[in-house]
């Protein structure tokens, strides 16, 4: 078996990484890819055909089955902008990969470029700060990259939030609030997305995530009541789901700078 060229670091450019691959994942490590055979795999989001076809970039967490492999204790004692955790895309399913232009490509390969050189080097007490550094890179350019493709997509997309709201409309609407939350991987499995994903198209279409949504909408939809029925709010509460009368009411005055008294 290969041995790890830097502690918590592997890289492997050929197709035959079989034998220390199992050993990685079950030990923790994060794997990045950045290949052109697996385009034809990722040739569609749902109705859209990819956007390139000059790569694809795709990030594994662990103990998941699979260029480059590390692990988050190569980043211990670092100050980080980010956690690993914050690089939601490692989460993402394979059609959610990342298709790259040749521009886009060359930038992500230059990374992985800066990072074998370092590891060709003398080990010396620059080297763990060089090499995490130039990791930080090539995953911060890749988010850069995936929110480009949100972009591009973004007709697409704003088909999937019309389909969101309406299922948070009508999950509401039936009363479902009152027996169990709507949560946010009920969502992601009705739109065929994984949570990762949903969670952040949320965030970049409508600037906050599934369970504020969900409050918001739940506001909205007790302004309505408010003005046009003849219900108690303790009624209108119970139908939408809060916990309390007074805690409907710290809600609402927090959204809304009035109670709901006052709305009345």
């Amino acid at each position: 078996m290969n041995e790890l060229q830097f502690p918590g670091l592997y890289i492997d450019d050929s197709a035959n990484s079989h034998e220390i691959l199992p050993y990685l994942y079950r030990s923790g490590y994060y794997c990045l890819i950045l290949t052109d055979s697996l385009a034809e795999v990722c040739t569609k989001y749902g109705r859209l055909h990819y956007d390139y076809c000059d790569g694809t970039f795709i990030g594994y967490r662990p103990d998941t089955v699979c260029m480059e492999i590390f692990h988050p204790d190569l980043f211990k004692g670092r100050i980080l902008e980010k956690t690993i955790e914050e690089y939601t895309f490692l989460s993402y399913a394979l059609k959610e990969a990342l298709h790259v232009s040749l521009k886009e490509k060359q930038i992500l390969s230059s990374y992985v470029d800066d990072i074998r050189r370092e590891l060709h080097y003398d080990t010396d007490s620059y080297k763990h700060t060089i090499l995490t550094r130039h990791i930080i890179r090539l995953l911060d350019y890749a988010t850069h990259f995936y929110e480009r493709q949100f972009i591009v997509r973004e007709l697409n997309n704003e088909r999937l939030i019309r389909q969101y709201e309406k299922l948070v409309r009508q999950y509401i609407d039936e009363g479902k609030l009152t027996q169990e939350p709507l949560i946010s991987a009920y969502c992601a499995e009705q739109l065929h997305l994984s949570e990762a994903y949903f969670n952040d198209l949320l965030e970049l279409q409508l600037g906050h995530k599934h369970n504020c949504h969900i409050q918001l909408q739940r506001i909205e939809i007790a302004k309505e009541k408010i003005r046009s029925s003849g219900e108690s709010l303790s009624q209108i509460v119970y139908e939408l789901g809060f916990p309390s009368v007074q805690y409907f009411s710290f809600i609402f005055k927090k959204i809304t700078e009035i109670t709901p008294k006052e709305y009345r």
